[in-house]
């Protein structure tokens, strides 16, 4: 893996489950925006994308998502991006305390790209969250991390 945040090798951990959702992407940086599905936004207004598009930008591409959040929704929910209420946040504080939950109360998974050094994932997809696991051996439990971060 040639850096933490490697997107091509998190789905192919999913072994294409990814397909099963659509994605908000959401702040957003990035080494490369490849035009016209990942446009760069100075703005940083959030994208939303299939998982078709999505598995197809990361797999044709070489980028290195260095912060942001993709949340995957079910693709029979509907997304109002215009009038967006929630918008996930990769610097999240409380992805480092207690239980951390998905950001967006729709979303069924939730993918941090945190600083390219680690990648989160919150899953209610438990095959999702069991094919992670088994592929990254060294994957660390979020919540054990947490109580022993702040019990220790």
């Amino acid at each position: 893996m040639p850096y933490h945040t490697d997107l091509r090798t998190v789905f192919e951990a999913f072994g294409g489950r990814q397909l099963n959702y659509n994605w908000l992407l959401t702040d957003l940086e990035c080494n490369h925006y490849p035009e016209p599905v990942l446009p760069y936004d100075d703005e940083g207004r959030p994208l939303w994308l299939t998982g078709e598009q999505l598995s197809k930008v990361v797999s044709e591409n070489d980028i290195q998502f260095i912060w942001g959040v993709l949340s995957g929704f079910d693709k029979t929910v509907e997304v109002d991006m215009p009038g967006l209420q929630v918008e996930p946040s990769a610097g999240n504080p409380e992805h480092w305390n207690g239980a951390p939950a998905i950001q967006h109360p729709k979303a069924k998974v939730e993918i941090v790209c945190w600083d390219s050094s680690c990648t989160l994932l919150l899953s209610q997809d438990d095959e999702l969250s069991r094919r992670f696991r088994s592929f990254f051996k060294e994957a660390v439990d979020l919540d054990e991390y947490n109580a022993s971060r702040n019990n220790g």
